[in-house]
């Protein structure tokens, strides 16, 4: 039974090519925002705000970011899933249905996730969106499998 993997996240180097590439975008665009880069645990791991940007939009771009991370989707989805009416999305845990986060992926797995805020929600996507489409470096981290957290819990219920 194997107690550990590896997984892939962005790293540090690949946190600086996503932020710069948003933060270019914002720029062109003459806009005020605040850019989240997450861990794919939703754990803040880079933060760029542009000139005039709102302090509320640190927290609220961090929000969209973890969103996108902890889900494995664009919250954008959870929004629409508000706006159809299945108020019980406002309630997950973690979750904030607004538009701006968006998945950093490679190979299909989730490696973080970028989360922007301060314009309207379509100009915080597609920011975050240009971010997202950097190329960037990842590294790989052991994590355990759920076969060792299972053991991990199991020897410290019988301690």
């Amino acid at each position: 039974m194997k107690t550990t993997r590896t997984r892939r996240i962005v790293d540090e180097a690949g946190v600086e090519a996503v932020l710069a590439a948003a933060e270019a975008d914002a720029v062109e665009r003459a806009a005020r925002v605040v850019i989240a880069v997450v861990d794919p645990s939703g754990e803040l791991i880079g933060l760029r705000r542009t000139p005039g940007a709102q302090v509320a939009s640190s927290r609220v771009a961090l929000d969209k970011a973890r969103t996108a991370a902890i889900f494995v989707r664009p919250s954008r989805e959870l929004e629409e899933q508000v706006s159809a009416g299945r108020l019980g999305a406002l309630s997950l845990h973690g979750a904030s249905a607004l538009i701006g986060g968006i998945p950093l992926k490679v190979d299909g797995e989730v490696v973080g996730a970028i989360g922007t805020s301060g314009e309207t929600p379509d100009e915080d996507e597609a920011i975050s969106i240009a971010g997202a489409a950097a190329p960037f470096p990842v590294t790989e981290v052991p994590a355990l499998t759920y076969a060792g957290a299972r053991m991990a819990a199991e020897a410290a219920g019988a301690e």
